[in-house]
Protein backbone atom coordinates (compact mmCIF):
# COMPACT_ATOMS: atom_id res chain seq x y z
CA UNK A 1 0.00 0.00 0.00
CA UNK A 2 1.69 3.35 -1.15
CA UNK A 3 1.31 6.25 1.56
CA UNK A 4 0.33 9.82 -0.37
CA UNK A 5 1.23 12.93 0.65
CA UNK A 6 -1.88 15.53 1.57
CA UNK A 7 0.77 18.12 1.00
CA UNK A 8 1.86 17.36 -2.66
CA UNK A 9 2.03 20.07 -4.59
CA UNK A 10 0.87 19.49 -9.04
CA UNK A 11 3.35 21.94 -10.84
CA UNK A 12 6.89 21.45 -8.97
CA UNK A 13 9.22 24.14 -9.00
CA UNK A 14 11.86 24.70 -6.02
CA UNK A 15 10.16 27.54 -4.60
CA UNK A 16 6.71 25.87 -4.53
CA UNK A 17 8.29 22.64 -3.14
CA UNK A 18 10.31 24.67 -0.41
CA UNK A 19 7.21 26.70 0.95
CA UNK A 20 4.94 23.60 0.71
CA UNK A 21 7.25 22.01 2.84
CA UNK A 22 7.30 24.32 5.44
CA UNK A 23 3.81 24.71 5.26
CA UNK A 24 3.48 21.43 7.46
CA UNK A 25 5.58 22.11 10.30
CA UNK A 26 4.39 25.48 10.60
CA UNK A 27 0.63 24.02 11.20
CA UNK A 28 2.56 22.39 13.95
CA UNK A 29 4.52 24.98 15.63
CA UNK A 30 0.95 26.80 15.60
CA UNK A 31 -0.67 23.84 17.04
CA UNK A 32 2.38 23.33 19.52
CA UNK A 33 1.94 27.44 20.88
CA UNK A 34 -2.25 27.02 21.09
CA UNK A 35 -1.61 23.76 23.25
CA UNK A 36 0.54 25.39 25.53
CA UNK A 37 -1.21 28.63 25.74
CA UNK A 38 -4.07 26.58 26.78
CA UNK A 39 -2.15 24.88 29.41
CA UNK A 40 -1.07 27.93 31.03
CA UNK A 41 -4.27 29.41 30.84
CA UNK A 42 -6.89 26.21 32.31
CA UNK A 43 -4.63 26.30 34.90
CA UNK A 44 -4.51 29.62 35.81
CA UNK A 45 -8.51 29.50 35.16
CA UNK A 46 -8.42 26.93 37.89
CA UNK A 47 -6.87 28.45 40.49
CA UNK A 48 -9.18 31.71 39.59
CA UNK A 49 -12.02 29.52 39.93
CA UNK A 50 -11.29 27.84 43.06
CA UNK A 51 -10.61 31.12 44.89
CA UNK A 52 -14.27 32.07 43.00
CA UNK A 53 -15.88 29.17 44.40
CA UNK A 54 -14.63 29.85 48.19
CA UNK A 55 -15.11 33.41 48.05
CA UNK A 56 -19.07 32.27 46.70
CA UNK A 57 -19.33 29.98 49.28
CA UNK A 58 -18.22 32.59 52.18
CA UNK A 59 -20.53 35.34 50.61
CA UNK A 60 -22.12 37.31 53.25
CA UNK A 61 -24.39 39.52 50.88
CA UNK A 62 -22.08 42.93 52.48
CA UNK A 63 -21.35 45.42 49.31
CA UNK A 64 -17.46 45.12 49.51
CA UNK A 65 -17.30 41.16 49.45
CA UNK A 66 -20.17 40.91 46.39
CA UNK A 67 -17.95 43.97 44.48
CA UNK A 68 -14.76 42.08 45.00
CA UNK A 69 -16.48 38.47 43.64
CA UNK A 70 -18.25 40.35 40.97
CA UNK A 71 -14.82 41.46 39.84
CA UNK A 72 -13.11 37.84 39.97
CA UNK A 73 -15.90 36.26 38.25
CA UNK A 74 -15.96 38.86 35.42
CA UNK A 75 -12.08 37.89 35.00
CA UNK A 76 -13.20 34.16 35.22
CA UNK A 77 -15.41 34.71 32.85
CA UNK A 78 -12.60 36.84 29.88
CA UNK A 79 -10.79 33.34 30.99
CA UNK A 80 -13.33 30.97 29.86
CA UNK A 81 -13.93 33.44 26.85
CA UNK A 82 -9.98 33.21 25.76
CA UNK A 83 -9.87 29.23 26.30
CA UNK A 84 -13.05 28.56 24.49
CA UNK A 85 -11.81 31.05 21.80
CA UNK A 86 -8.31 29.14 21.79
CA UNK A 87 -10.05 25.65 21.65
CA UNK A 88 -12.09 27.19 18.63
CA UNK A 89 -8.32 27.32 16.57
CA UNK A 90 -7.63 24.42 18.09
CA UNK A 91 -10.27 22.67 16.51
CA UNK A 92 -9.71 24.50 13.19
CA UNK A 93 -6.07 23.69 12.84
CA UNK A 94 -7.01 20.10 13.58
CA UNK A 95 -9.29 20.16 10.74
CA UNK A 96 -6.64 20.63 7.92
CA UNK A 97 -6.80 18.09 5.37
CA UNK A 98 -4.56 19.26 2.96
CA UNK A 99 -2.97 22.10 1.40
CA UNK A 100 -6.09 23.18 -0.56
CA UNK A 101 -8.15 24.09 2.41
CA UNK A 102 -5.76 25.82 4.93
CA UNK A 103 -6.77 29.30 3.54
CA UNK A 104 -10.88 28.37 3.63
CA UNK A 105 -9.99 26.59 7.50
CA UNK A 106 -7.32 29.18 8.63
CA UNK A 107 -8.57 32.39 7.69
CA UNK A 108 -10.82 33.11 10.33
CA UNK A 109 -8.55 32.41 13.14
CA UNK A 110 -6.36 35.43 12.76
CA UNK A 111 -9.07 37.14 13.78
CA UNK A 112 -10.21 35.13 16.46
CA UNK A 113 -6.20 35.33 18.06
CA UNK A 114 -6.16 39.15 17.23
CA UNK A 115 -9.74 39.13 19.27
CA UNK A 116 -8.16 37.63 22.16
CA UNK A 117 -5.07 39.16 22.19
CA UNK A 118 -6.48 42.31 22.81
CA UNK A 119 -8.80 40.62 25.54
CA UNK A 120 -5.95 38.98 27.24
CA UNK A 121 -3.42 42.12 26.68
CA UNK A 122 -5.25 43.80 30.21
CA UNK A 123 -5.30 40.21 32.03
CA UNK A 124 -2.47 38.64 31.56
CA UNK A 125 -0.03 41.06 29.78
CA UNK A 126 2.49 37.71 29.57
CA UNK A 127 0.56 36.17 26.54
CA UNK A 128 0.62 39.44 24.30
CA UNK A 129 4.20 37.38 22.40
CA UNK A 130 3.46 34.26 22.10
CA UNK A 131 0.05 35.40 20.46
CA UNK A 132 1.33 37.68 18.06
CA UNK A 133 3.88 34.91 17.38
CA UNK A 134 0.43 32.53 16.70
CA UNK A 135 -1.20 35.75 14.51
CA UNK A 136 2.04 36.34 12.53
CA UNK A 137 2.44 32.51 11.91
CA UNK A 138 -1.19 31.55 10.88
CA UNK A 139 -0.92 34.80 8.65
CA UNK A 140 2.16 33.47 6.73
CA UNK A 141 0.91 30.11 6.45
CA UNK A 142 -2.53 31.23 4.71
CA UNK A 143 -0.72 32.99 2.65
CA UNK A 144 1.45 30.61 1.38
CA UNK A 145 -0.85 28.16 0.83
CA UNK A 146 -3.21 30.10 -0.86
CA UNK A 147 -0.19 31.09 -3.19
CA UNK A 148 0.53 27.77 -3.78
CA UNK A 149 -3.05 26.40 -4.27
CA UNK A 150 -3.63 29.27 -6.36
CA UNK A 151 -6.36 30.44 -4.30
CA UNK A 152 -8.38 33.64 -3.40
CA UNK A 153 -8.88 34.97 0.14
CA UNK A 154 -12.36 35.89 0.94
CA UNK A 155 -11.69 37.78 3.99
CA UNK A 156 -15.65 39.03 4.13
CA UNK A 157 -16.41 35.50 4.69
CA UNK A 158 -13.24 34.67 7.02
CA UNK A 159 -14.45 37.52 9.66
CA UNK A 160 -17.98 36.17 9.26
CA UNK A 161 -16.98 32.58 10.31
CA UNK A 162 -14.72 34.46 12.83
CA UNK A 163 -17.39 35.96 14.29
CA UNK A 164 -19.21 33.29 14.74
CA UNK A 165 -16.40 31.52 16.27
CA UNK A 166 -16.14 34.04 18.90
CA UNK A 167 -19.81 34.34 19.78
CA UNK A 168 -20.05 30.19 19.91
CA UNK A 169 -16.88 30.84 22.56
CA UNK A 170 -18.94 33.48 24.45
CA UNK A 171 -22.09 31.21 24.91
CA UNK A 172 -19.74 28.56 26.07
CA UNK A 173 -17.76 30.24 28.00
CA UNK A 174 -21.09 32.29 29.47
CA UNK A 175 -23.09 28.61 29.56
CA UNK A 176 -19.87 27.59 32.22
CA UNK A 177 -19.85 30.55 34.63
CA UNK A 178 -23.46 30.92 35.06
CA UNK A 179 -23.70 27.08 36.11
CA UNK A 180 -20.86 27.52 38.57
CA UNK A 181 -22.76 30.58 39.87
CA UNK A 182 -26.22 30.26 39.52
CA UNK A 183 -27.72 32.84 42.14
CA UNK A 184 -25.40 35.64 40.48
CA UNK A 185 -26.44 38.20 37.84
CA UNK A 186 -23.55 40.56 36.85
CA UNK A 187 -24.14 40.40 33.30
Amino acid sequence: MINESKWVIEHENKSQLVRASTIKPRIDYATEIVDGLLDILVQHRHDVNQNNLDMYNLLDNDRMSLTTLEKQVRYERELSYTIESLRQIRRSLDCIVGLGNVPTVLSPTISVVRTIRSKLLALMPAMDFQLGELSLLLGGIIIDAAHLGSATLDFAKANEVSGKLLDEAKLIADSKICKQFPNLDFW
